[in-house]
């Protein structure tokens, strides 16, 4: 078990290091153009929709955003483990014979 929370920590500091202060409207025209575009339509829904409902869009937008965290943890941890066995595979390989 000692394997899985090296691992873990290891790729926790890495994302750390990477999403702190990253702000992806300023990297990305695509987030840009898409994020203005989920906020227009967020609010052209709220404008029709009775207050209690709008607190009910706003929870599920959050727990979406939260499955969509979670997704990309994921998909992060398994590239990192990844380029982990990518690497130890290169520096233990010796030619032979077969």
């Amino acid at each position: 078990m000692m394997m899985k929370n090296v691992f873990d920590s290891l790729a926790a500091t890495k994302e750390q290091e990477i999403l702190v202060g990253l702000d992806l409207r300023k990297y990305s025209s695509e987030y840009f153009h898409a994020s203005e575009k989920v906020l227009a339509y967020q609010d052209k829904i709220k404008n029709v929709l009775p207050l209690e409902l709008q607190e009910t869009l706003e929870q599920l937008d959050d727990e979406y955003n939260c499955m969509m965290m979670s997704g990309m943890d994921v998909y992060y941890r398994q590239g990192f483990s990844d380029a982990v066995r990518l690497i130890m595979e290169t520096m233990s390989w010796s030619p032979r014979r077969s």
